[in-house]
């Protein structure tokens, strides 16, 4: 991939992929919050958006997931932060980083329980690269969910 996370002609970026993470966390988000969380204007939102509808990357604005053929995966990361750092430090860069659809503050050792969803092994390894970059992270464990029993 180019420099810049940008694919090549038609392809999905790391932008893309951000906002396709955006809309699976509430599709009814405006845009102009869209556009705040992308770090982009309203109009290059519309414009993305438009994009991936008319690639069918998007076909609708209801997220169903399942655990039939090419459905998303997930993957739980235990993430413990570095001494004096604190959720508001931490968990604004984490709400950027595709595919990231939950974050928990939990009690005991690890300080966040974050939920990655992807479509391969390689989307798993790219987000827990991505939160261990985060300053103030001082370990991520993961654990890639195998079979979901309820929810």
């Amino acid at each position: 991939m180019p420099a810049g996370g940008r694919a090549g002609e038609g392809g999905v970026d790391d932008k893309d992929r951000l906002l396709l993470t955006l809309l699976r966390r509430d599709a009814r988000a405006s845009m102009v919050s869209l556009a705040r969380d992308l770090g982009l204007s309203r109009s290059a939102t519309q414009e993305r958006l438009a994009k991936l509808v008319s690639s069918g990357a998007v076909t609708g604005f209801t997220t169903v997931e399942g655990s039939g053929e090419g459905a998303r995966q997930s993957a739980y990361l235990m993430v413990s932060f570095q001494p004096g750092y604190r959720c508001a430090q931490v968990v604004p860069r984490l709400k950027r980083i595709a595919g990231v659809a939950m974050i928990h503050s939990v009690t005991g050792p690890t300080d966040l329980l974050l939920r990655l969803d992807g479509d391969s092994v390689a989307d798993f390894e790219g987000g827990r690269a991505a939160v261990a970059e985060v300053p103030g992270i001082a370990s991520v464990s993961t654990a890639v969910v195998l079979e979901r029993h309820l929810g």
